[in-house]
């Protein structure tokens, strides 16, 4: 990584050597927990990780083991929140259904020690810990759920501050679900598997967060699954939820045993990989231990002091959990229909997007039909009416028609109404959603990249798709320190009329340029115009293009124009080369056409808008297989 982080920083501190070791034998930083803990430490210094939480927690364990009542096996209600940038669910961070409840399952396996899964050890010490993970079946005000709630952040991933500010924004009551969250980890989080919030620490953000390719379990995968060997079985998640319920590593304090659980051997670093018959601090390690760092095929042991501090942090500072009705059904209604956004898919070429929304019916009889109201920026809506034939506690998706806006950010809302629906909160989604810029018009018949990179080549790469989202070309990650501050050139072919989307990376976050190297990268055409060139920019920087031929480059937006803008009543098109346009169309905020005209003469080109209601509009003038779209305001 290129900066030391304060976060970074304590790390390092705290887990020397094995941060060293770790960054020898692997790429990645399985778990942040410890360095998280200690920040957090500094402002809730009776947490755990203080002496007084020790303390208590011994007390709690004594206790425990002094009773004589048999105790239960405990159920905790659970949210996974999953953050993603908008994208179809089963894609990029928006990780399926299937792949959140694979990761229920194998907690579950692994937490009981359910024999013929691979949760299952024949280990001497080995404990089932009577613990099961529910999905929650209510949510905090009241309304039906699956526990799986979908945030679309209009960001493509989270650094370390993204996930906190997102985990306090979408949090549930922390005493009554454990809340768990699955985002594309970038910049500062590039690298590292996931980490967990120690007992005690702030009420704001308390919970367990991983990387979407690390959550979920292989074994279970449909066809959908993201998922990143050899922390594929879904052992990420089951490691963290140890630390949320009071475990620490077993390699904490080295051989001084710091972990405060007797029957785990004392271990010198982190293993990694599965080292069998490995000897550190006189002892054999304890390599399959779901708090030591090996491969998710080689972890299956929870001890029975582990379990035993777990059932007392249950018993105690998060007691809440276990008394909790969240994954207690709501009573029967004979009609509830909810909606959520499912994704907003914006277009790859112009300001323009394709919303999903999935209706549910909560309720017993099976839905038949319901109306769907959808806007943007709380202007002018839209009614779709459904029909259809849904079972109770089923989902369907519905796409929309396509909705034309202007770039840049925006809001989409929807909301749903099914005769008799006996419940209204769960009635009105919203989601941002940001638009791109028409495209740029290219006279060529090839674009051509030249790219420099940094001091950090692996960091860097790149797509070139067509307006499908089909990857056509791609590059990088390059070779760490060798592909270093090398110039590297591709030819992309492209074809008459058609859309592409070029789109660079950098998996820090900080560009190619100009801090750490001076990167650098362009986009030309056949002659040699630059259509875009840089080196400073964030996470990603892309450009959309439309491929023209030679015969139709002179039709483009840089000679057309609207005017008066905004208009009362007139709208003249304006062309400056004086070859006339074939045709136009006009739309509406939706996407819906409003007015279409067949261009045969100067006067076609003065459009009547006194039949307009008020707002924005949009133009699409055409001429051969070229188009130009303009907004524009009617008042």
């Amino acid at each position: 990584m290129k900066k030391i982080t304060l976060i970074k920083l304590l790390f390092i501190l705290f887990c020397i050597p094995g941060f060293l070791v770790a960054q020898q034998k692997n790429s990645y930083e399985k778990c942040l927990t410890d360095a998280y803990n200690a920040e957090m430490l500094q402002n809730y210094p009776n947490m755990m990780g203080s002496e007084s939480f020790r303390q208590q927690l011994n007390t709690k364990i004594e206790e425990l083991s002094n009773s004589p009542q048999r105790r239960v096996v405990i159920e905790i209600p659970l949210v996974v929140h999953v953050l993603h940038n908008g994208e179809p669910i089963g894609t990029g961070a928006n990780i399926s259904d299937a792949q959140v409840l694979s990761q229920v399952t194998v907690m579950n396996e692994d937490f009981r020690r359910i024999m013929g899964t691979p949760g299952y050890n024949t280990h001497a010490d080995g404990a089932d810990v009577e613990v099961e993970f529910v999905m929650a079946q209510r949510t905090p005000d009241g309304c039906p759920t699956n526990g799986i709630n979908r945030v679309n952040i209009c960001q493509d991933g989270t650094n370390s501050a993204a996930i906190d500010s997102w985990k306090a924004q979408t949090i549930w009551d922390r005493d009554l679900y454990m809340n768990m969250w699955s985002s594309k980890y970038v910049g500062d989080m590039a690298g590292i598997l996931g980490f967990a919030q120690f007992p005690g620490g702030s009420a704001a953000t308390d919970g367990v967060s991983a990387g979407h390719t690390y959550f979920g379990s292989s074994d279970y995968d449909d066809g959908t699954f993201q998922l990143s060997p050899p922390y594929d079985k879904g052992r990420t998640m089951t490691h963290e939820v140890g630390h949320y319920l009071g475990l620490f590593h077993t390699f904490q304090g080295g051989c001084n045993g710091g972990d405060q659980v007797a029957d785990t051997p004392a271990v010198d670093n982190p293993n990694f990989g599965c080292p069998t018959g490995h000897e550190s601090c006189g002892t054999i390690d304890m390599i399959e231990n779901y708090m030591d760092y090996t491969d998710d095929t080689c972890m299956n042991i929870f001890t029975n002091g582990q379990k035993a501090r777990v059932q007392a942090v249950l018993a105690g500072v998060r007691s809440g959990l276990a008394s909790s009705n969240g994954a207690t059904p709501l009573p029967d209604v004979n009609d509830d229909g909810a909606i959520a956004v499912a994704s907003v898919n914006p277009a790859t070429c112009g300001p323009e997007f394709t919303p999903s929304v999935r209706i549910t019916n909560y309720g017993t009889a099976t839905m038949t039909s319901a109306t769907i109201s959808y806007d943007v920026d709380g202007g002018s809506s839209e009614n779709y009416n459904w029909s259809g034939s849904l079972a109770a506690d089923s989902s369907v998706d519905v796409e929309l028609p396509t909705i034309m806006s202007t770039a840049g950010d925006h809001t989409f809302n929807v909301s749903i109404s099914n005769p008799g629906n006996a419940r209204s909160c769960n009635d009105n989604a919203s989601t941002c959603i940001t638009l791109n810029d028409s495209p740029m018009i290219a006279a060529t018949t090839q674009v051509h990249l030249e790219l420099t990179t940094d001091n950090y080549c692996e960091e860097t790469s790149w797509e070139f798709s067509n307006q499908d989202g089909v990857v056509l070309y791609s590059g990088g990650p390059y070779v760490q320190n060798v592909q270093d501050n090398t110039t590297f050139n591709y030819d992309f072919d492209v074809m008459d009329g058609e859309c592409y989307s070029f789109q660079i990376f950098d998996a820090y976050g900080d560009g190619i340029c100009c801090d750490f190297g001076n990167g650098s990268y362009q986009l030309t055409t056949d002659d040699d115009t630059v259509l875009i060139s840089g080196g400073e920019f964030g996470d990603d920087e892309r450009l959309s293009l439309t491929a023209q031929s030679l015969s139709v480059d002179e039709f483009t937006i840089n000679n057309i124009s609207l005017y008066p803008n905004p208009t009362y009543g007139v709208l003249n098109i304006s062309v400056s080369n004086n070859e006339l346009p074939d045709s136009y169309h006009i739309y509406n905020m939706l996407g819906q056409t409003v007015a279409t005209k067949q261009i045969s003469s100067n006067a076609d080109l003065s459009i009547n808008s006194s039949q307009l209601s008020n707002g924005m509009y949009f133009v699409k003038i055409m001429k051969n297989d070229a188009s130009v779209t303009l907004p524009f305001i009617k008042e």
